[in-house]
């Protein structure tokens, strides 16, 4: 993560399934104005895959900022 990036608003989604998780991303992301961004943290393997593919496919980027044997933490903007 950029030092300079202020994390507003956090989701933690582990231990949820797809798309719940998706959905979860995609509802507060549509709450948030254009230059805020979102840390969310996620199981590694079909979550991590589905979730940063559905959004990159809406037009978010998305980056990894951590990642270890079990969870992966994403920082979603819209910019």
């Amino acid at each position: 993560m950029e030092k300079n990036t202020l994390v507003e608003h956090y989701l933690d989604l582990c231990g949820l399934v797809c798309p719940v998780n998706f959905v979860k991303c995609c509802l507060t992301l549509e709450k948030l104005s254009f230059s805020e961004v979102l840390k969310v943290d996620l199981d590694i393997g079909e979550s991590e895959s589905s979730v940063i593919d559905g959004l990159q496919d809406k037009g978010y980027k998305v980056k990894i900022v951590k990642r270890d044997t079990k969870k992966v933490t994403l920082i979603i903007s819209s910019e």
